[in-house]
């Protein structure tokens, strides 16, 4: 009888033994699932060509100068102008900024607004010679910020005028971005 009953005991410390493996498998599905949902973050994307549309509220600077940059066969030569404060009003979905193309680069550019490395506002294209001083939010942006201080950083994308084909460098820009309702 001693013998049935140990084996009994065996089985039973067994099965409670898968269970608590079970268990334990379920809670790591579980917590790699909510980190994959809500924790990890996503990255940055940046078109492979620039788009065709301009920037709707890209304006001429004024710097009509016809001198060019000079620049490496197959490589380019950019100049940039801008300030590092940026300022979002949520209930208009908008950022006022300022970020210029000078007329002598001899890339096109498109910009785009990071915080804690979500973009939440790009431009269209930015032609040399041109200038904004507005973005639109895009879709949910303003619903993932808050009012206050953050430090974000421009990205700035630069494509061949010829080909609008991305190159390889871009430029990320730290910047002072304040947030109101």
């Amino acid at each position: 009888m001693a013998a049935h009953e140990r084996k009994k005991e065996e089985k039973s410390r067994t099965k409670w033994l898968l269970l608590f493996l079970l268990l334990l498998l379920l809670i790591a599905s579980i917590s790699i699932t909510i980190w994959a949902l809500f924790f990890r973050r996503v990255p940055t994307l940046a078109p492979d060509y620039a788009p065709r549309q301009e920037e709707p509220y890209a304006e001429d600077m004024g710097d009509d100068s016809d001198e060019k940059l000079t620049q490496v066969e197959g490589g380019g030569a950019v100049s940039l102008t801008y300030t590092t404060e940026v300022h979002i009003v949520l209930s208009e979905e908008r950022a006022t900024l300022y970020f210029a193309n000078p007329s002598k680069s001899n890339q096109d550019m498109v910009l785009q607004i990071l915080v804690q490395d979500v973009v939440i506002a790009q431009s269209g294209t930015i032609l040399p010679g041109k200038q904004i001083e507005k973005l639109d939010l895009l879709e949910d942006a303003a619903a993932k910020l808050q009012p206050g201080g953050y430090n974000g950083e421009f990205v700035v994308l630069y494509y061949q005028p010829d080909t609008h084909e991305k190159t390889i460098v871009n430029t990320e820009i730290p910047v002072n971005i304040t947030v109101e309702s």
